[in-house]
């Protein structure tokens, strides 16, 4: 709720920061009422646990490996790990 949010960043002095997921307001709606730090939290991990359960689940029912497409190769990981 941006509105309660911005009472609340007017209310009160140290910075607020919000927990936030799917259908929520943009990065840039919650800076716009001064929220200071956006978390997703388990969000990503819980992404990535999606992906590899719908990857696991094609490859057992169909033996196919369509759903692994879009996964970054082996040098990019490497290099966002570097």
């Amino acid at each position: 709720d941006l509105d309660l949010l911005r009472t609340l960043v007017a209310e009160i002095p140290l910075p607020v920061n919000v927990l936030t997921g799917p259908h929520a307001p943009t990065v840039d709606e919650f800076a716009a009422v001064g929220v200071r730090r956006v978390s997703v939290g388990t969000g990503l991990a819980q992404a990535a646990y999606a992906a590899a359960d719908r990857a696991a689940r094609e490859l057992l029912a169909t033996g196919t490996y369509r759903s692994l497409e879009d996964a970054l190769s082996y040098g990019e990981l490497q290099k966002l790990l570097d």
